[in-house]
């Protein structure tokens, strides 16, 4: 649902490598988590995953190193074209975000994290009880980190796709998810002024980000004002790419592009 990524080109068999042992990582604080960004920003997210993951497991307690492990998860997570393979990176995303948010119960970082994990989770690979559940999670985890920051790229980025994904259901789909399933305010609140607005304010908050544009791109392009969809996609492609899911984001814009025609 959220940090939403069709499967890459390029798949990589991540989980069959093997972890880095605790001896391979140096356990000095700076120097696992400056490590682990480097590589994460290098566009090697598994190696990323791997030197904060033998953090975590000298120092449970590092909550820097808990909520990048759980970055690191999700980005692998929805990069990887194997629905099992993904599921088993969703479910360790929001395993470490959890454990970050238990650290830091306030911390906004934490809890959008955790939002997005649950989100994509419920996206790719749950059933559609446990879909509806798990909206209605990350529709109370995105109300609380925004109380603390009505300001915060991610949550607000979260959000707004939740917003985007609701709005995309059919009246009646909607409506059994509310009625019989227990979808709550997610269902019920849900708009398309709210998804625009969100992530609108998440590129605020962070220009240039290529995910914020893909998905507002495609809350205009899913409401019919193709003109907006096609200059956002285009402003998206024109952003340099950051996260190691940039490219495949792009390569989907591309299509869209393709699809809206002239």
């Amino acid at each position: 649902m959220f940090l939403a990524l069709c499967p890459a080109n390029n798949s990589m068999p991540v989980l069959a490598q093997a972890p880095l042992s605790v001896q391979d990582v140096k356990p000095l604080v700076p120097t696992a988590l400056a490590t682990g960004d480097s590589l994460f920003f290098s566009m090697e997210p598994l190696a990323s995953f791997r030197r904060l993951e033998a953090r975590v497991d000298i120092a449970p307690s590092d909550y820097e190193a808990r909520w990048r492990a759980a970055r690191a998860a999700l980005i692998l997570g929805v990069i990887e074209e194997d629905r099992e393979r993904t599921g088993r990176w969703l479910r360790i995303a929001v395993q470490h975000a959890s454990e970050a948010r238990a650290l830091r119960p306030d911390n906004v970082d934490a809890i959008a994290w955790l939002a997005a994990a649950k989100g994509r989770l419920a996206q790719d690979i749950a059933g559609v009880r446990e879909q509806v559940r798990l909206a209605k999670e990350v529709w109370a985890l995105t109300q609380e980190a925004l109380a603390i920051d009505g300001n915060h790229a991610l949550a607000n980025s979260v959000f707004g796709k939740l917003n985007q994904e609701v709005r995309s259901l059919s009246g009646f789909e909607r409506f059994i998810a509310r009625t019989f399933m227990g979808g709550g305010d997610s269902m019920k609140s849900s708009s398309w002024e709210a998804a625009e607005e969100h992530i609108l304010r998440a590129l605020e908050s962070e220009p240039g980000t290529v995910l914020f544009y893909k998905d507002l791109g495609d809350t205009y392009r899913l409401q019919d004002k193709l003109d907006l969809a096609r200059t956002t996609y285009q402003e998206g492609l024109a952003a340099p790419d950051l996260y190691p899911s940039d490219p495949m984001w792009k390569e989907q814009m591309i299509d869209r592009i393709k699809q809206l025609g002239r």
